[in-house]
């Protein structure tokens, strides 16, 4: 993860040929206060500056430190840091000055994120409980029964509770990885990714016979990451698989909108609740609920595909009554 979202915007901020007692009794001092010449950023002071250099005006009591990018990566910023010996940092966008990042901050996050991933990890040790079990269970009966007959369809649900558990788990380290690799932009012909991951899915089309339909109308080449983007193509339009009962329809659609990609899958499935669709999006979800085949969800799919698309600048928004199919667009910048 980069250090985007850790930055300071909101900074405090002082002429650097002001006394040094205005800055002594700063509130802001302790989170570093930026320090211009001219209202352009030369500096950024904290209290260890003060301790080390005695003097009378703000602007000699600075030491040189070096500078980051918002794009830089939390582990080299920390690296930064601790070579260095500062603790706050000028951030820049190339050479538009942002803000500062500080280590407090930062750790603050990463604790905050080492909690989330103990409570979902709890969250999937719970999940994988019961498929596990009913492999226990299966296997203790097909042990006891091997001869007979019915031992085919106990089979049958062995193997699909081993398929549930293995896909939780890959849903884990997929959304773990995507997040900790680079974004890798090369120029993708849009509509023919969406065809290609539609046709990835013509087997699960096919068991419900339901009615794949396309108007694709972007025709234009896109910069983005093409593994990740295909991942968030081919959740959605599995999720509307998923939710849409036999016989049912899919619609699949792009667009130039308002200076915007516009991508929309549509279909006329079971909708989404009202009540639950703020949290569809939210990683292992408690909204997740079984597909109209009794598919398993594993509470991950929609929450990786927003994340990658935010991570190509995008957005997504939901539709749905609650009752009959659901639309979801995608809005990526041109």
């Amino acid at each position: 993860m980069n250090i985007a979202s850790l930055i300071k915007y909101d900074y405090a901020s002082l002429d650097g040929y002001q006394g040094v007692h205005i800055a002594r009794s700063h509130k802001a001092i302790a989170n570093g206060l930026v320090v211009l010449d001219e209202n352009m950023p030369v500096g950024v002071l904290t209290s260890v500056d003060l301790a080390r250099k005695h003097h009378m005006i703000i602007m000699d009591c600075l030491s040189p430190k070096p500078t980051v990018n918002k794009g830089d990566m939390i582990s080299k910023v920390l690296d930064v840091m601790k070579n260095s010996g500062h603790d706050v940092l000028l951030v820049y966008d190339e050479e538009t000055f942002l803000g500062t990042i500080s280590q407090h901050d930062i750790l603050n996050h990463l604790h905050a994120n080492l909690n989330r991933q103990r409570l979902s990890l709890q969250s999937v040790a719970h999940d994988l409980r019961s498929p596990i079990a009913s492999i226990k269970m299966l296997g203790n009966m097909l042990q006891d029964n091997l001869i007979l007959v019915e031992n085919k369809q106990l089979v049958d649900y062995l193997n699909q509770s081993c398929d549930f558990a293995q896909k939780i788990i890959e849903d884990i380290l997929l959304t773990e990885q995507t997040f900790e690799e680079l974004v890798n932009y090369s120029e993708e012909n849009f509509d023919e990714l969406v065809e290609e991951c539609a046709n990835g899915l013509v087997t699960e089309l096919e068991k419900k016979q339901l009615n794949l339909h396309t108007d694709l109308r972007f025709g234009q080449s896109v910069k983005l990451d093409r593994p990740k983007f295909k991942r968030a193509i081919y959740n959605l339009i599995s999720n509307s698989i998923k939710f849409t009962n036999q016989n049912g329809k899919i619609e699949l659609s792009t667009v130039v909108a308002n200076n915007m990609l516009k991508l929309v899958v549509k279909d006329n499935g079971i909708g989404i609740p009202k009540n639950i669709q703020e949290q569809i999006f939210d990683k292992f979800t408690r909204a997740k609920r079984q597909g109209t085949a009794g598919e398993p969800t594993t509470g991950l799919g929609m929450y990786l595909t927003k994340r990658i698309i935010e991570l190509h600048d995008g957005s997504i928004e939901v539709e749905s009554d609650g009752e009959s199919g659901t639309s979801f667009s995608v809005f990526l910048p041109l």
